[in-house]
């Protein structure tokens, strides 16, 4: 486990490292696309007071430092296009985006769990293969024309929910009335990025439990007289539950950081519409905010994972396969 540490600490400098040559590798001026302007309407005295502003002109090693020093206090940087702190942008955003990815990652779990042990045990038979076809169908939608499929059926043609934004123009009074406004206004964003999310870990769930399945313990088991979900959940489950944690833990940090097609579809200010404006307005240093926090999401994940899979799993706890 202090080796996994390690490797992530080095993969989060690393990740550091990249963000803080980034504007450098980009064509073009670096104090210019800073500071979102071009050179036909900055100034010399507008140039020398954002290099001096910026540290542009200060030695490459000591603004790499200034960069570290501002990452472990919190301080992303300055947004001269949103005129304002990327911290506090991305502070502002973030929540936005986790109760979108949040909810679509635990839906999409324990459908894909569920759906993936029951059919596990029933591979081959008429319903695994109509299930594992839809499945696969959902899995080549692209997420976007997803998304609009969802909004042209349950907001337009049936108006059932709201088209987008996370709350209604005029929010309805009392806290109960809110949340239940918050709740419509979140099932269309959060249903696309279930049904995006499902497939694949529905798909490594439902073939490690056929393989399971023919092993002597689950033969054992049925000798027994036990059923095919209590064996799928209370014995195969546990066995092939160290993949899917690792896979549910890469996920968290996809959803998060890959939101930018589904929040821009869906009208909602969070990380990834601020990544799409970033990049629309080559701000520079929004897109280096988020890149740092989208890699300490996966980073941070990726251990927890991890520490997950020793609770869950004796074999890692103990280290079996080492002793093997």
């Amino acid at each position: 486990m202090k080796k996994k540490i390690l490797i992530s600490i080095a993969c989060l400098f690393i990740i550091i490292i990249f963000n803080f040559i980034l504007p450098r590798l980009m064509p073009g001026d670096t104090v210019l696309m800073l500071v979102g302007m071009d050179e036909e309407t900055v100034t010399e005295e507008q140039y020398a007071y954002y290099q001096e502003k910026t540290g542009a002109n200060r030695p490459v090693m000591e603004q790499f430092w200034d960069y570290l020093k501002g990452i472990c206090t919190g301080d992303l940087g300055y947004s001269y296009h949103h005129n304002a702190d990327i911290s506090s942008l991305i502070a502002a955003r973030l929540p936005n985006t986790l109760q979108i990815a949040l909810p679509a990652i635990l839906i999409s779990s324990l459908t894909a769990m569920v759906l993936g042990c029951i059919m596990g045990m029933k591979k081959g038979s008429p319903a695994e293969h109509a299930v594992t076809s839809m499945q696969i169908i959902f899995d080549a939608f692209p997420s976007f024309l997803l998304g609009l499929l969802l909004i042209a059926l349950f907001a337009f043609k049936l108006g059932w929910l709201p088209s987008g934004a996370l709350n209604s123009i005029r929010v309805p009074n009392g806290p109960a009335a809110a949340f239940c406004d918050r709740l419509k206004h979140l099932v269309l964003p959060v249903l696309t990025l279930v049904l995006g999310t499902i497939p694949s870990k529905y798909l490594m769930i439902c073939n490690t439990v056929a393989l399971q399945r023919k092993e002597k313990y689950v033969l054992y088991a049925r000798s027994r007289g036990l059923s095919d979900t209590y064996i799928a959940f209370r014995h195969i489950f546990p066995n092939i539950c160290q993949p899917f944690l690792t896979m549910v833990g890469m996920n968290v940090g996809f959803v998060v950081s890959g939101s930018l097609i589904i929040e821009n579809i869906f009208s909602i200010k969070g990380m990834g519409s601020l990544i799409s404006q970033g990049i629309t307005a080559r701000d520079y240093p929004v897109l280096q905010g988020c890149l740092f926090v989208s890699a300490v999401v996966i980073v941070i994940t990726t251990l927890a994972t991890d520490f997950l899979c020793i609770l869950v799993d004796p074999k890692v706890r103990y280290k079996v396969h080492e002793a093997q």
